[in-house]
């Protein structure tokens, strides 16, 4: 009987520490194998987890002289009702991945921008950020934890 409880026993506590591991000093979730990709020239967002497309998703990107910029980053800050400072607009579900305020967050007619803009209406778009429904942004907000790899795509890169 002791054996079996020291077995099962050190089997828990090592469980047990794998999952404060996997939480930040706010007790929030680390992504792992959870990535988000936005392709700039589709207009659309998809989350990856452990390789398996998990969502896509139509967003609309910066506007010309607002480019949503190239590269790779992650979400390090979320905050599920925001307003812009700079421009004084809700900003639903806000992940934040620049140190100058790109994030992904809920906005109006994101579908409508996306599929303008995704056809050569280069003056449509956000101001640097990524934009997709509220309803796509919860979603998202709610899946994917602090830590989170953003990749943004700007070519003709496969999608997964």
């Amino acid at each position: 009987m002791r054996k079996i409880f020291v077995r099962y026993g050190a089997a828990a506590l090592l469980l047990g520490f794998l999952a404060i591991l996997a939480l930040d000093v706010n007790g929030q979730e680390v992504s792992g194998t959870k990535e988000i990709r936005v392709y700039i020239d589709r207009q659309i967002l998809v989350a990856f987890d452990g390789g398996k497309q998990i969502y896509k998703f139509d967003v609309v990107t910066g506007k010309e002289g607002k480019e949503t910029v190239a590269g790779t980053y992650e979400i390090f800050r979320k905050e599920k009702k925001y307003v812009s400072k700079t421009y004084n607009v809700e900003m639903p579900y806000t992940m934040f991945f620049t140190a100058d305020g790109k994030a992904i967050h809920g906005t109006l007619m994101a579908p409508l921008r996306s599929h303008l803009k995704s056809l050569g209406a280069d003056s449509i778009g956000s101001q640097g950020c990524v934009g997709l429904t509220d309803d796509n942004a919860k979603v998202l907000f709610e899946w994917a934890p602090k830590g989170t790899p953003v990749v943004v795509i700007r070519g003709e890169e496969d999608e997964g």
